[in-house]
């Protein structure tokens, strides 16, 4: 079974010895792994069970290592470090030639981020290098917010977990392609939002992925086991059943089946939203309906999420 600890040491040292460790970051929980052992990174995909065509993003504990990653570092690509840095942004750039190709899903661009998290910022000091941390769960299920959801998800490994309690965030970085002879692109939204993006980067984003493979683009993803469907209005019924279970946007209805309502600021609402689907996904339901936020920027990444982890929007 799992080993939750608040040992730094330990799990930098199980790191340097070609170990999977999940660590909290202030997204969702990663499942870390030294990114030059290929052994490493390799681990990581079999243990989600993540086709190796799916990049994994680096993560530094400063962006001065940024260069020993990245080929190339771009004006936008400094401009966008210096402001977000630490914090929920990834940047796409081109990758060096010693830059593993497992890590890269085989593209000659790699992932790097800056996590804020105080517990995630103390482990890569102590490792000294970049680690690969994709979200610590099984290949298309909920993201794991708490070192709680990271054991359930591999409730049969011996995983270590660093506990760094409930993440800030709640939802995975936005990702911004830098490559040269390509427009920046946003890859995946983020409660970083695109405008404040473009405001620091001085042009327009595009939101086509184009060439570039990046993490979190699948169709189905971030789903719970129980079938979830996204509603305006509450469909007919529905809440006389205590086999249904509810997600709420602040204006929340009375209903037979157990119900979490996450408030109607977009911010506390994606902190919580990955924890309110393990909460209901593990009571056994017929259904989870989620109601929809409204459609604005900062909303953005939530409805993102919400597409991907139901079976359909009414």
């Amino acid at each position: 079974m799992p080993l939750i600890t608040h040992d730094i040491g330990l799990c930098a040292a199980q790191l340097r010895d070609g170990h999977l460790v999940a660590m909290p970051t202030e997204t969702v929980y990663g499942l870390a792994a030294d990114a030059r052992q290929e052994s490493a990174v390799r681990q990581v995909f079999a243990l989600k069970g993540r086709p190796s065509s799916n990049p994994l993003i680096v993560h530094l504990h400063a962006g001065e290592q940024a260069s020993q990653w990245a080929a190339e570092i771009t004006p936008q690509a400094q401009r966008l470090m210096a402001a977000f840095w630490p914090g929920p942004l990834t940047l796409v750039l081109p990758a060096r030639d010693d830059v593993l190709r497992c890590v890269t899903a085989g593209q000659n661009s790699v992932a790097l981020r800056v996590p804020a998290h105080p517990m995630a910022q103390a482990l890569l000091r102590a490792f000294g290098g970049g680690l690969v941390a994709p979200s610590a769960n099984r290949y298309m299920s909920i993201s794991p917010t708490s070192a709680e959801h990271v054991a359930k998800q591999f409730a049969d490994s011996e995983l270590t977990i660093l506990d760094g309690g409930p993440c800030q965030v709640g939802l995975e970085s936005s990702i911004v392609s830098l490559l040269p002879g390509d427009s920046p692109r946003l890859l995946r939204r983020g409660m970083l939002g695109r405008m404040r993006l473009q405001e620091v980067l001085g042009e327009a984003l595009e939101e086509r992925a184009g060439d570039v493979r990046a993490p979190g683009q699948h169709q189905r993803h971030y789903a719970p086991t129980t079938p979830a469907q996204g509603f305006v209005q509450a469909p007919a019924g529905a809440l006389d059943s205590q086999a249904h279970g509810w997600i709420w946007c602040g204006s929340a209805h009375l209903s037979q089946g157990p119900a979490i309502n996450l408030g109607a600021d977009p911010e506390q609402y994606a902190a919580g939203f990955y924890a309110a689907l393990y909460q209901l996904d593990a009571l056994g339901l017929q259904r989870i309906y989620i109601q929809v936020p409204p459609h604005q920027e900062a909303w953005a990444a939530v409805h993102d999420r919400l597409v991907r982890a139901c079976h359909s929007l009414t």
